[in-house]
Protein backbone atom coordinates (compact mmCIF):
# COMPACT_ATOMS: atom_id res chain seq x y z
CA UNK A 1 0.00 0.00 0.00
CA UNK A 2 2.79 2.43 0.79
CA UNK A 3 4.51 1.87 -2.56
CA UNK A 4 1.24 2.44 -4.42
CA UNK A 5 0.71 5.74 -2.63
CA UNK A 6 4.23 6.90 -3.43
CA UNK A 7 3.79 6.11 -7.10
CA UNK A 8 0.41 7.86 -7.14
CA UNK A 9 1.93 11.00 -5.57
CA UNK A 10 4.86 10.98 -8.01
CA UNK A 11 2.64 11.03 -11.12
CA UNK A 12 1.36 14.64 -10.66
CA UNK A 13 4.88 15.79 -9.83
CA UNK A 14 6.31 14.31 -13.03
CA UNK A 15 3.38 15.69 -15.04
CA UNK A 16 4.09 19.17 -13.68
CA UNK A 17 7.76 18.91 -14.67
CA UNK A 18 6.86 17.77 -18.20
CA UNK A 19 4.33 20.61 -18.56
CA UNK A 20 6.89 23.18 -17.38
CA UNK A 21 9.47 21.88 -19.87
CA UNK A 22 6.90 22.05 -22.70
CA UNK A 23 6.00 25.65 -21.80
CA UNK A 24 9.68 26.61 -21.67
CA UNK A 25 10.29 25.04 -25.10
CA UNK A 26 7.28 26.83 -26.59
CA UNK A 27 8.46 30.17 -25.18
CA UNK A 28 11.95 29.58 -26.58
CA UNK A 29 10.57 28.82 -30.05
CA UNK A 30 8.34 31.91 -29.98
CA UNK A 31 11.30 34.08 -28.96
CA UNK A 32 13.46 32.66 -31.75
CA UNK A 33 10.74 33.34 -34.31
CA UNK A 34 10.60 37.04 -33.38
CA UNK A 35 14.30 37.54 -32.62
CA UNK A 36 16.02 40.47 -34.27
CA UNK A 37 19.66 41.48 -34.29
CA UNK A 38 20.18 44.86 -32.62
CA UNK A 39 22.96 46.93 -34.23
CA UNK A 40 25.43 48.50 -31.79
CA UNK A 41 24.91 52.14 -30.84
CA UNK A 42 27.55 54.84 -31.06
CA UNK A 43 28.36 56.62 -27.82
CA UNK A 44 27.96 60.38 -27.47
CA UNK A 45 28.59 62.69 -24.52
CA UNK A 46 25.97 65.38 -23.94
CA UNK A 47 26.99 68.49 -21.98
CA UNK A 48 24.08 70.84 -21.29
CA UNK A 49 26.52 73.40 -19.91
CA UNK A 50 28.03 73.80 -23.40
CA UNK A 51 26.11 76.89 -24.50
CA UNK A 52 27.91 77.05 -27.85
CA UNK A 53 26.81 73.49 -28.69
CA UNK A 54 23.23 74.28 -27.67
CA UNK A 55 23.17 77.37 -29.86
CA UNK A 56 24.65 75.53 -32.84
CA UNK A 57 22.25 72.63 -32.32
CA UNK A 58 19.29 75.00 -32.26
CA UNK A 59 20.44 76.54 -35.53
CA UNK A 60 20.87 73.09 -37.11
CA UNK A 61 17.38 72.10 -36.05
CA UNK A 62 15.76 75.28 -37.35
CA UNK A 63 17.47 75.00 -40.75
CA UNK A 64 17.57 71.21 -41.23
CA UNK A 65 14.67 69.71 -39.26
CA UNK A 66 11.93 72.28 -38.67
CA UNK A 67 10.66 71.95 -42.23
CA UNK A 68 9.14 68.58 -41.24
CA UNK A 69 9.47 68.13 -37.47
CA UNK A 70 7.95 70.13 -34.63
CA UNK A 71 8.85 70.69 -30.98
CA UNK A 72 5.40 71.42 -29.67
CA UNK A 73 6.49 70.84 -26.09
CA UNK A 74 8.74 73.92 -26.23
CA UNK A 75 8.36 77.62 -26.99
CA UNK A 76 10.86 80.00 -28.52
CA UNK A 77 10.80 82.17 -25.40
CA UNK A 78 11.96 79.20 -23.26
CA UNK A 79 15.15 78.87 -25.31
CA UNK A 80 16.45 82.28 -24.23
CA UNK A 81 17.80 81.20 -20.83
CA UNK A 82 19.44 77.97 -22.07
CA UNK A 83 21.05 79.62 -25.08
CA UNK A 84 21.95 82.76 -23.08
CA UNK A 85 20.28 85.00 -25.63
CA UNK A 86 17.79 87.81 -25.25
CA UNK A 87 14.24 87.37 -26.59
CA UNK A 88 15.12 89.74 -29.39
CA UNK A 89 18.15 87.65 -30.35
CA UNK A 90 16.00 84.49 -30.29
CA UNK A 91 13.62 86.07 -32.76
CA UNK A 92 16.35 87.38 -35.05
CA UNK A 93 18.86 84.49 -34.92
CA UNK A 94 16.99 81.32 -33.98
CA UNK A 95 13.35 81.72 -34.96
CA UNK A 96 13.32 81.35 -38.74
CA UNK A 97 9.67 80.26 -38.87
CA UNK A 98 8.10 83.68 -38.49
CA UNK A 99 6.13 82.56 -35.42
CA UNK A 100 5.75 84.64 -32.29
CA UNK A 101 8.10 84.51 -29.33
CA UNK A 102 5.55 82.71 -27.15
CA UNK A 103 4.41 80.27 -29.84
CA UNK A 104 5.31 76.60 -29.73
CA UNK A 105 8.02 75.46 -32.15
CA UNK A 106 5.82 74.08 -34.91
CA UNK A 107 6.71 72.86 -38.39
CA UNK A 108 5.07 74.74 -41.28
CA UNK A 109 4.42 71.45 -43.15
CA UNK A 110 0.83 70.19 -42.80
CA UNK A 111 0.57 66.59 -41.62
CA UNK A 112 -1.61 65.69 -44.64
CA UNK A 113 1.06 66.76 -47.12
CA UNK A 114 3.78 64.95 -45.20
CA UNK A 115 1.70 61.78 -45.15
CA UNK A 116 1.02 62.08 -48.87
CA UNK A 117 4.69 62.34 -49.86
CA UNK A 118 6.41 60.38 -47.09
CA UNK A 119 3.74 57.84 -46.26
CA UNK A 120 3.68 58.86 -42.59
CA UNK A 121 3.54 62.15 -40.70
CA UNK A 122 6.96 63.13 -39.24
CA UNK A 123 6.87 62.71 -35.45
CA UNK A 124 7.16 65.53 -32.97
CA UNK A 125 10.68 65.45 -31.53
CA UNK A 126 10.05 67.03 -28.14
CA UNK A 127 10.61 63.78 -26.22
CA UNK A 128 12.57 61.84 -28.84
CA UNK A 129 15.91 62.01 -27.01
CA UNK A 130 14.22 61.18 -23.73
CA UNK A 131 12.41 58.15 -25.14
CA UNK A 132 15.20 56.65 -27.23
CA UNK A 133 18.33 58.06 -25.59
CA UNK A 134 21.13 60.29 -26.84
CA UNK A 135 23.23 57.37 -28.16
CA UNK A 136 20.37 56.06 -30.30
CA UNK A 137 19.62 59.51 -31.70
CA UNK A 138 23.29 60.15 -32.52
CA UNK A 139 23.60 56.76 -34.23
CA UNK A 140 20.42 57.43 -36.19
CA UNK A 141 21.59 60.82 -37.49
CA UNK A 142 24.93 59.44 -38.67
CA UNK A 143 23.83 56.05 -40.04
CA UNK A 144 21.80 56.59 -43.21
CA UNK A 145 22.92 54.40 -46.09
CA UNK A 146 21.99 53.88 -49.73
CA UNK A 147 19.19 51.34 -50.27
CA UNK A 148 17.70 51.28 -53.79
CA UNK A 149 14.82 49.12 -52.57
CA UNK A 150 13.40 51.97 -50.46
CA UNK A 151 11.16 54.72 -51.95
CA UNK A 152 13.51 57.42 -50.66
CA UNK A 153 16.61 55.51 -51.81
CA UNK A 154 18.04 55.27 -48.28
CA UNK A 155 17.68 53.23 -45.13
CA UNK A 156 18.99 53.49 -41.59
CA UNK A 157 21.03 51.18 -39.38
CA UNK A 158 18.96 51.60 -36.20
CA UNK A 159 15.60 52.33 -37.89
CA UNK A 160 15.01 49.71 -40.54
CA UNK A 161 12.77 50.84 -43.43
CA UNK A 162 12.75 54.42 -42.20
CA UNK A 163 10.46 56.79 -44.12
CA UNK A 164 12.67 59.84 -43.60
CA UNK A 165 14.90 60.80 -46.55
CA UNK A 166 18.59 61.45 -45.94
CA UNK A 167 18.47 65.23 -45.54
CA UNK A 168 22.15 65.20 -44.52
CA UNK A 169 23.40 63.57 -47.72
CA UNK A 170 24.72 66.86 -49.09
CA UNK A 171 26.65 67.55 -45.90
CA UNK A 172 27.81 64.07 -44.98
CA UNK A 173 27.87 62.38 -48.37
CA UNK A 174 26.37 59.01 -49.26
CA UNK A 175 27.19 55.88 -47.28
CA UNK A 176 27.00 52.15 -47.93
CA UNK A 177 26.00 49.60 -45.27
CA UNK A 178 28.33 47.31 -43.36
CA UNK A 179 26.41 44.08 -42.90
CA UNK A 180 26.71 40.85 -41.00
CA UNK A 181 24.53 37.76 -40.78
CA UNK A 182 21.75 38.18 -38.24
CA UNK A 183 18.03 37.88 -37.62
CA UNK A 184 15.07 40.10 -38.35
CA UNK A 185 11.68 38.87 -37.16
CA UNK A 186 13.12 35.39 -36.83
CA UNK A 187 14.43 35.26 -40.41
CA UNK A 188 18.17 34.94 -41.02
CA UNK A 189 19.41 37.67 -43.38
CA UNK A 190 22.17 40.29 -43.78
CA UNK A 191 21.74 43.00 -41.16
CA UNK A 192 23.27 46.49 -41.42
CA UNK A 193 25.35 47.08 -38.30
CA UNK A 194 27.31 50.11 -39.51
CA UNK A 195 28.13 52.34 -42.46
CA UNK A 196 31.16 53.31 -44.52
CA UNK A 197 31.67 56.37 -46.76
CA UNK A 198 30.61 56.10 -50.38
CA UNK A 199 30.89 59.74 -51.52
CA UNK A 200 32.14 62.96 -49.95
CA UNK A 201 29.87 65.72 -48.67
CA UNK A 202 30.44 69.43 -48.18
CA UNK A 203 31.60 68.79 -44.59
CA UNK A 204 34.49 66.68 -43.44
CA UNK A 205 33.81 63.64 -41.28
CA UNK A 206 34.88 65.55 -38.15
CA UNK A 207 32.73 68.57 -39.01
CA UNK A 208 29.64 66.49 -39.64
CA UNK A 209 30.25 64.49 -36.47
CA UNK A 210 30.38 67.74 -34.49
CA UNK A 211 27.17 68.94 -36.14
CA UNK A 212 25.39 65.70 -35.23
CA UNK A 213 26.56 65.97 -31.61
CA UNK A 214 25.36 69.58 -31.40
CA UNK A 215 21.95 68.60 -32.77
CA UNK A 216 21.70 65.73 -30.28
CA UNK A 217 22.69 68.11 -27.45
CA UNK A 218 19.88 70.51 -28.40
CA UNK A 219 17.26 67.75 -28.71
CA UNK A 220 18.39 66.27 -25.39
CA UNK A 221 17.91 69.67 -23.76
CA UNK A 222 14.41 69.93 -25.26
CA UNK A 223 13.55 66.54 -23.74
CA UNK A 224 15.13 67.43 -20.37
CA UNK A 225 14.84 71.22 -19.99
CA UNK A 226 14.96 71.14 -16.17
CA UNK A 227 17.74 68.57 -15.71
CA UNK A 228 20.41 71.06 -14.61
CA UNK A 229 18.06 72.79 -12.18
CA UNK A 230 16.94 69.43 -10.79
CA UNK A 231 20.54 68.40 -10.16
CA UNK A 232 21.27 71.70 -8.39
CA UNK A 233 18.15 71.49 -6.21
CA UNK A 234 18.73 67.80 -5.51
CA UNK A 235 21.96 68.52 -3.63
CA UNK A 236 20.15 70.91 -1.26
CA UNK A 237 17.23 68.50 -0.83
CA UNK A 238 19.61 65.70 0.22
CA UNK A 239 21.38 68.10 2.60
CA UNK A 240 18.07 69.10 4.24
CA UNK A 241 17.04 65.45 4.57
CA UNK A 242 20.38 64.65 6.22
CA UNK A 243 20.04 67.53 8.70
CA UNK A 244 16.45 66.56 9.48
CA UNK A 245 17.53 62.97 10.14
CA UNK A 246 20.14 64.18 12.65
CA UNK A 247 17.61 66.50 14.31
CA UNK A 248 14.95 63.78 14.51
CA UNK A 249 17.40 61.37 16.12
CA UNK A 250 18.47 64.03 18.64
CA UNK A 251 14.80 64.73 19.56
CA UNK A 252 14.23 60.99 19.89
CA UNK A 253 17.12 60.61 22.32
CA UNK A 254 16.07 63.73 24.24
CA UNK A 255 12.48 62.51 24.66
CA UNK A 256 13.23 58.95 25.73
CA UNK A 257 15.99 60.01 28.10
CA UNK A 258 13.50 61.03 30.82
CA UNK A 259 10.99 58.25 30.23
CA UNK A 260 10.88 55.77 33.13
CA UNK A 261 10.66 52.25 31.90
CA UNK A 262 8.88 49.75 34.19
CA UNK A 263 10.98 46.94 35.54
CA UNK A 264 8.06 44.59 36.11
CA UNK A 265 5.83 42.80 33.62
CA UNK A 266 4.03 44.86 30.97
CA UNK A 267 0.39 45.70 31.41
CA UNK A 268 -0.66 43.54 28.51
CA UNK A 269 1.01 40.46 30.01
CA UNK A 270 -0.82 40.72 33.33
Amino acid sequence: MRRTRRRTCAVPFLAAIVLALCMFAAATVATAQTASTQPPLKSVHVDLNDTAALRAGAMHFMHQCLACHSLQGARFQELAAALELTPEQIQSRINVSGLGLYDTITSPMPAQIATQYLGVAPPDLTNEAGLRGADWLYTYLTSFYVDPARPTGVNNVVFHNVAMPDVFAGLQGLQSPVTQSGYRNGQRMPIAVGVKPLTHGSLSAAEFDRMAKELVTFLYYISNPHEQRSHAIGVWVLAVIGLWTILAYWIYRLFWRDVTRPSGPRWWSR
